[in-house]
C-alpha cells in the first residue's frame, strides 16, 4: 500500500481509499516538476476531481485565544486552501495523473466535462476554532472540515455520487443563503439527510443547531438503514476484486481507458442505496446459481444502469465464457431496451473448479444516442431467440426504503 508523507494524510488516504475505492484514489502526487507534490490526496472518477490538502497544527494556548485561532486559521486553513489552489492551477495543464513513485495513474477527465471539488482538511484545533478561511484566492468554495467531521461525512457519504452530490448541495445553498452552524459540519449533514438529501430553498440564513447530528444518528430508521447498508459492500467488493485483479502490470493506465475501467467508474457511481439492492441480488444470484436454480440474472439499477449476472460452466473456455456473457447483455436489452448502459459480469459457479482456470470478466455496452440502432436491437432479438438467453424470464418487483421502519 502506498505510504502518505505523515500520519495525518495517511489517516485521510485510508478514508478516502475505503470510501472512494484504491482505483481512484492517489496519495502525494507528483505536481509539474519532478520532486513537486501536487497535493496530499487527490480522488479521480470522470467527471469528478476532489483536491485534498491535510494540515496537522496543533492549538496554542496563550491566554488570549482570538490571537491563537488566526493563527491556527493561517496555518492549518489558509495553507491548505493554498495547496489546494495551486493544485488546481497545475491540473489544469495536465492530461494524466502521475503517482508518488513516477509511475502513471488514470487519466484525468477532459477539460469540457471536469469538475473540481476543493477540499481542506484541518487536525488540531480540538473542536473550539470556526472551521472558516480568512481568505481565498478565488471565487471558487473551499470545504473545509475537522477531522472529526470530514471522518462522520465520508463515512456516511461513502461513495463518490453521494458525497459530491452533498457538496455540490451544500455549494448551491451557500450561494443563496448565509449559513451558521453550531458544532461540527455533521450537524449539517444531519439537517441534509433529515430533509431527503437536499438543503432548504428559501431562507436568506441559515442556522443549524448543534446536536442535530445525535439526534438524527441515534434514530432507529437511521440505525436499520446502516444494518441494510451490509448488502451494499458486496457491491464495493466486486469492484476491488476488479481492481485488484483485473489490473495486472500498467498497460492499463494508458492514454484510453480500457473497457474494464470504463465499466469500472459506472459501478462505482452507483451510489450506497443503489449498492444495496445490487449487493443483494448479486449475492442472491451467486446463492442460487450454487445450487443449480439459476444460471443467469438481470438486474436494472435506480441510476438506470442494467446489469447481467452470468455464471459459467466449468469445461468452457475464457473466449467461450466472453462470447455467452456479451450474448446475454445483447438479449438483456429486450427488456432492459431503455437502458443507455448494460453492464455484464461473469463468474465462476461458486464450489466448481474450471477445467481453464478461474477467470472473469466485464463487459459493456453503451449507446450516446436517444436509442438503440436497430442492427443492435436485431443482434439482441436473435440472442434471446436462437441461444434462449432471456426468453422467458422469471420478473419480480420489490420496494426498498432507504431508511427501513424498524419495526417492520
Amino acid at each position: 500500500m502506498t505510504e502518505a508523507v505523515n500520519n495525518s494524510e495517511q489517516w485521510v488516504y485510508d478514508v478516502c481509499r475505503k470510501s472512494f475505492l484504491s482505483l481512484w484514489s492517489y496519495v502525494n502526487p507528483r505536481g509539474r516538476k519532478p520532486g513537486t507534490e501536487l497535493c496530499d490526496i487527490l480522488i479521480v472518477c470522470d467527471p469528478h476531481v476532489l483536491v485534498v490538502s491535510v494540515k496537522k497544527v496543533q492549538l496554542s494556548n496563550s491566554g488570549n485565544a482570538s490571537v491563537d485561532w488566526k493563527r491556527w486559521t493561517r496555518k492549518a486553513i489558509d495553507a491548505s486552501i493554498r495547496q489546494v489552489w495551486g493544485a488546481v492551477r497545475g491540473l489544469d495543464t495536465i492530461e494524466q495523473v502521475t503517482q508518488k513513485d513516477g509511475t502513471l495513474g488514470l487519466p484525468l477527465p477532459p477539460m469540457d466535462r471536469r469538475v473540481y471539488h476543493r477540499i481542506a482538511v484541518a487536525f488540531g484545533g480540538k473542536g473550539e476554532v470556526p472551521m472558516v478561511p480568512s481568505s481565498v484566492p478565488d471565487d471558487h468554495h473551499y470545504h473545509v472540515f475537522d477531522e472529526q467531521s470530514f471522518y462522520l461525512l465520508v463515512r456516511h457519504l461513502d461513495t463518490i455520487s453521494d458525497f459530491v452530490e452533498y457538496l455540490a448541495a451544500k455549494e448551491a445553498l451557500l450561494s443563496r443563503s448565509g449559513l451558521v452552524i453550531n458544532g461540527g459540519e455533521e450537524n449539517l449533514l444531519a439537517l441534509y439527510m433529515h430533509q431527503g438529501r437536499e438543503f432548504p430553498l428559501n431562507p436568506d440564513m441559515l442556522f443549524v443547531e448543534g446536536d442535530l447530528w445525535d439526534g438524527v444518528s441515534s434514530k432507529p430508521e437511521f440505525l436499520a438503514k446502516l444494518k441494510d447498508d451490509q448488502d451494499s459492500y458486496v457491491w464495493d467488493r466486486l469492484i476491488e476484486f476488479y481492481c485488484k485483479e483485473g489490473f495486472e502490470g500498467a498497460n492499463w493506465r494508458g492514454p484510453g481507458l480500457s473497457e474494464t475501467e470504463v465499466a469500472l467508474r459506472v459501478m462505482a457511481r452507483e451510489n450506497r442505496f443503489s449498492r444495496r439492492i445490487l449487493g443483494g441480488s448479486f449475492r442472491d444470484f451467486l446463492e442460487l446459481a450454487k445450487q443449480g436454480q439459476l444460471r443467469a440474472r438481470r438486474a436494472q439499477s435506480f441510476s438506470g444502469v442494467g446489469y447481467v449476472f452470468f455464471v459459467y460452466d466449468s469445461d468452457s473456455t475464457p473466449e467461450e465464457r466472453k462470447q455467452e456473457l456479451l450474448g446475454r447483455c445483447l438479449a438483456s436489452l429486450c427488456g432492459f431496451e431503455e437502458c443507455a448502459t448494460i453492464i455484464g459480469i461473469d463468474i465462476n459457479k461458486p464450489g466448481d473448479v474450471p477445467r481453464d482456470g478461474y477467470t472473469t470478466d466485464l463487459v459493456m455496452l453503451h449507446r450516446d444516442e436517444d436509442h438503440w440502432p436497430n442492427e443492435i436491437l436485431e443482434q439482441a432479438r436473435i440472442c434471446r431467440d436462437e441461444f434462449g438467453y432471456f426468453k422467458q424470464p422469471e420478473r419480480s418487483h420489490a420496494h426498498y426504503d432507504e431508511y427501513p421502519d424498524s419495526c417492520s
